[in-house]
Formats: structure tokens, sequence, C-alpha cells
């Protein structure tokens, strides 16, 4: 038999199964993005431990398509079925006009598909906010969705664990000029800044969408350059 999750309000007017959601976010290994004139980046950051009460929350890169991508701070199962409705998504999209979903559509129609778990009777707010990117005619697009459903066009954030203060750091280091490897070292540093521990490129995710218009998750070796070029590790 199964058990009806019903919409309760707390004292506050807050649905309190959405404040269940953003604390379990809160909890979460933190992403990184950031968006600059021509590219975005995101860095995650992943703790090397086996399955426990919270390595199912750990941070993970997706590609969508070949220009869109999505970044998920948050429950593992809740990722898996919200990458895997955007990839429909994409598809379906693909095979009726013939090109890529623009990524402002992906992220309405996802921004939608929170929100029918956030009010509907019998279903719990995903436990998860995540970032999609992609390109529009406008140069490189932004989004950020929450666990209720609220959607964002941002420039650059981070999410999970001691986000507030990541932000912080974050915020007054982006300007609209970055150029990529300043781009790539104010990201690190975001997440240095919520981090206890130094960096080590195994505990560490990059995706990049390129001015190519190619969203591009990069291998170790790729990362360990990185590392050596912006000289975060001895």
């Amino acid at each position: 038999m199964v058990k009806n999750i019903s919409t309760v309000f707390n004292a506050k007017g807050r649905l309190s199964q959405t404040e269940y959601a953003y604390k379990t976010v809160s909890l979460s290994d933190p992403i990184v993005a950031i968006k600059s004139k021509k590219r975005i980046c995101i860095i995650t950051k992943n703790n090397e431990i086996e399955e426990t009460d919270t390595s199912i929350w750990k941070s993970k890169l997706f590609v969508i398509d070949r220009g869109l991508g999505i970044a998920g701070c948050g429950l593992k199962t809740d990722l898996k079925i919200v990458i895997k409705r955007a990839r429909k998504i994409s598809k379906n999209f693909s095979y009726v006009f013939g090109k890529q979903i623009p990524v402002n559509l992906l992220a309405n129609e996802l921004s939608r598909f929170f929100q029918e778990f956030t009010y509907s009777g019998g279903v719990r707010p995903f436990g998860l906010s995540i970032f999609i990117v992609g390109f529009s005619n406008e140069g490189p697009e932004l989004f950020q969705i929450n666990p209720d459903g609220n959607l964002f066009c941002i420039r650059a954030n981070i999410i999970g664990k001691k986000a507030t203060s990541g932000l912080q750091f974050l915020n007054k280091r982006w300007t609209k000029k970055l150029d990529y490897e300043e781009m790539l070292s104010i990201g690190f540093l975001s997440l240095k800044e919520v981090t206890d521990d130094k960096l080590k490129v195994s505990e560490v995710n990059i995706a990049i969408l390129e001015d190519s218009g190619n969203f591009k998750i990069l291998n170790k070796k790729e990362i360990a350059l990185i590392f050596s070029l912006l000289r975060l590790i001895s």
C-alpha cells in the first residue's frame, strides 16, 4: 500500500517538504558555476568515499545534447529522474524541429517538471538544485532551478555545502570581462573557500561550455593540466 504524501505548510506558511529538500541540497558537495562573455565553467567537488549516508549526495555533471549540459547537487536518485526527463525533452524537440532545443526552453520545461513534484499530492519535491547551461542568440546562458521549481537566469553561483560564504567570495571577484583562465581561477578559489582541505585532482570534476558551442566534461588528465596551470597544487 502506498502512503499518500500530502502538501503540508509549516507555521511560517512554507511547504515543509520543500524546506527538507533545501536542507538536502545544503548537505551536498558543492558546485560552482561561472559565466563569462564566451564560455561557462562548472566545477564540482566529490568526496572519495564508498556508499555511506552522505555519498548519495555527490555532485554530478551530464551532457544532455552537444551544446547542453546539466550539473546537479542533491539526491542522486532524484538527479537521475531529472536527467532522464531532460534528455527526453531534448530528443523529442530535435525529432520534431530538426535542431537542438534552446537552453531557455529546456530550462522552462524542467522548471515546470520540478513544480509538478512540489505542489501535487502524493509526491515530494526533488531534493535537488541544478544548473542548466547552453547557448542562445545572446551568447552562453546559465540557469538555476531550486527544489521548489523556481527558475533563475544567473551569471555565477555556488550551491551545496557552505554556499552562502562561497557566494560572497564569488560575487566579489566576478566581472563581465573574465577571460578563460580567470574564470577557471575564480571557480577553483570559490570552491576552495567552501572546502576544508586542499583540493585534489581526483576530487574535482570540470565541465566547460566552449565558445564553439560544445558542452564538454573534462577528463582527469585535462583537469590535472588546469591544476598545474593555476598552481593550485604543489
